[in-house]
């Protein structure tokens, strides 16, 4: 125990020496940092350490990795070159609410959607809030707006498609199509949303043609009954390069 502590510790401490260079400008925009073997020697940490402590400023945004040359410093920005909305709209509509994305203005297909059937993994469980196993219908987008790409999933827990009875004759759905269908079932849904920057999987950066080395951003938007109860999930991924997620806010009663 005591020597993984210490080995965490200097990566924690190389990490953080980087971040001041890179922040007072000692490694300005464009720079290279130093190679993995410099680092071991300069901050005596070990070739895993090293690497760790790269992958952490990768995942901050601070530097992009180039496979075969090294690490460099990215290039700081006043402000991101795309800003996306996030929240829902509601008009009302003889047939009842429907609601609308914001974020689905300007994304048009790249490809037709893949519909399948699946059990929840640990991760999505976590994330959807139901049981591990349970069985769930997914439907995958692949989405473009310009030169960005973004992955699309919305999932329906198959408890949700039995529930109503459209849903449970055609379970592939947009998220429109869903919440228009739980609404005209008479059920009251709230959403909660999650954001969170990780590297991304190989076929994730290829699908989304992303900057090597440079972190994703991840929204998890989950569709609850009043009890709490998950009925949906929105998923979205897409590079966090040069992007800001935009949200209204509507205060709360306290």
């Amino acid at each position: 125990m005591a020597k993984t502590a210490t080995a965490k510790d200097k990566t924690n401490a190389a990490a953080q020496a980087l971040r001041e260079q890179i922040g007072n400008g000692a490694l300005g925009p464009g720079d290279w940092l130093p190679s993995e073997t410099q680092l071991i020697t300069q901050f005596g940490v070990s070739r895993y350490a090293a690497r760790q402590a790269i992958t952490r400023l990768v995942a901050e945004g601070l530097v992009t990795s180039v496979d075969g040359k090294g690490t460099y410093v990215r290039p700081r920005r006043e402000r991101a070159r795309h800003a996306d909305t996030r929240t829902l709209t509601r008009a009302a509509t003889p047939d009842g609410p429907r609601f609308a994305d914001a974020d689905t203005d300007g994304w048009e297909p790249v490809e037709g959607a893949a519909t399948y059937r699946t059990n929840a993994t640990e991760d999505l469980a976590l994330a959807l809030g139901v049981p591990e196993h349970t069985p769930v219908f997914a439907v995958d987008r692949l989405l473009s707006s310009g030169d960005r790409r973004m992955l699309h999933r919305l999932y329906v827990p198959m408890a949700t498609a039995a529930q109503v009875p459209a849903l449970e004759t055609d379970p592939f759905r947009t998220p429109a199509e869903v919440y228009a269908l739980l609404a005209d079932a008479e059920i009251t849904v709230t959403w909660t949303e999650s954001v969170q920057a990780t590297i991304p999987s190989p076929d994730d950066a290829a699908s989304l043609h992303s900057t090597p080395g440079a972190a994703i951003l991840i929204t998890r938007r989950v569709a609850t009954d009043p009890t709490g109860r998950p009925l949906a999930m929105e998923e979205t991924r897409r590079s966090a390069d040069s992007i800001q997620l935009v949200y209204r806010i509507v205060p709360a009663d306290a």
